[in-house]
C-alpha cells in the first residue's frame, strides 16, 4: 500500500494483495448514510471508448471483473436503465456465502435487488422471474396504465414518479423511501448521462482497460450542453494485468 501525495489523500493499492473482504472494506459506502449515494461504475479503453465491437465486456479484465463483483456486494441496489437491463447478468444475481456474511456484519440485506428505470414501464420479462429479489421498477406517471398494472401484477415493486421524463431528484426520493441509500449505477450511458446532467452522481469508479480500440464507440456520458462536476481522487487499484481502477468522489 503506497500513499499518493496530493490534496485528495488518495491511496494506491495492488489488487492482488487484497483479500475479497479487504476489497469490500475498501469499497464500502460511508457509514450512516441519510440519503441515497449514487456511485457509478464504468469501464473504458485507454483512448476513451466504452465498448469494443459494441460490448463493454470485451474491454474487461480479470481485475475489473473481480472489483465489479465486490462493488455489487457492498451496495443496497443496482440501478440500470431499461435497455441495459436486457443484459443476461441482471436475471439472477447471486451473492456467495462470504459476501452474505460481510453484508450481514455491515447491516446490509443478504439479497441484492435490481432497480430498473423505465419511463414506459417496459422491462425484460426474464427479470420478473426472480422470486428471491423481485425487481424494482421506476416508471413515469405518463406510462401506459396497462403496462404499469401488468408489472405490479407480476410481483415487481413499481414506483410511479412524477413527470413524463424521470429526473434524478424524483428517483433519489423514491430510493430513499425504499431505504436504498447505497446505489450502484451500472448504466447504460443514457441513464448515466441523465444523472450527470442532473448533477446527481456522487462517485465514479472508472476502470481503464489496458487497450486502445479507436472506432466509433461512445463516451460513458454525453449531453447537449457541457456539464462539469468537480471530483477528487480517493483510491487507485492496480492489477497485474495492466488494469487501472480509480475511484472519484465529490469533494
Amino acid at each position: 500500500m503506497t500513499a499518493v501525495a496530493g490534496p485528495s489523500h488518495s491511496t494506491l493499492h495492488e489488487a492482488e494483495t487484497l483479500s475479497d473482504d479487504a476489497l469490500r472494506d475498501l469499497l464500502a459506502y460511508p457509514d450512516s448514510l441519510r440519503q441515497p449515494r449514487l456511485r457509478a461504475n464504468f469501464i473504458a479503453s485507454i483512448d476513451g471508448a466504452m465498448t469494443l465491437d459494441g460490448s463493454g465486456r470485451k474491454l474487461g479484465t480479470p481485475t475489473d471483473r473481480r472489483v465489479f463483483t465486490r462493488l455489487r456486494e457492498v451496495a443496497d441496489v443496482i440501478l440500470v436503465g431499461a435497455v441495459t437491463a436486457t443484459a443476461k447478468p441482471y436475471t439472477d444475481i447471486q451473492l456467495d456465502t462470504d459476501a452474505q456474511a460481510w453484508r450481514l456484519a455491515h447491516g446490509l440485506s443478504t439479497v441484492l435487488p435490481v432497480a430498473v428505470v423505465s419511463s414506459r414501464a417496459v422491462i425484460p420479462p426474464q427479470l420478473l422471474h426472480n422470486a428471491v429479489a423481485p425487481p424494482i421498477v421506476f416508471v413515469s406517471a405518463t406510462a401506459n396504465a396497462a403496462s404499469r398494472r401488468a408489472l405490479a401484477e407480476s410481483g415487481a415493486c413499481v414506483r410511479e414518479l412524477v413527470g413524463g421524463q424521470i429526473r434524478a431528484a424524483a428517483l433519489k426520493d423514491a430510493l430513499a423511501e425504499l431505504g436504498l441509500n447505497r446505489v450502484l449505477v451500472e448504466g447504460g450511458p443514457t441513464l448515466f448521462s441523465r444523472l450527470v446532467s442532473d448533477d446527481a452522481i456522487d462517485e465514479l469508479c472508472i476502470t481503464t482497460s489496458p487497450m486502445m480500440v479507436a472506432g466509433p464507440a461512445r463516451r460513458i456520458a454525453s449531453s447537449v450542453e457541457h456539464v462539469a462536476i468537480r471530483m477528487q481522487r480517493r483510491g487507485i487499484l492496480l492489477g497485474d494485468d495492466g488494469t487501472v481502477i480509480v475511484r472519484w468522489v465529490r469533494p
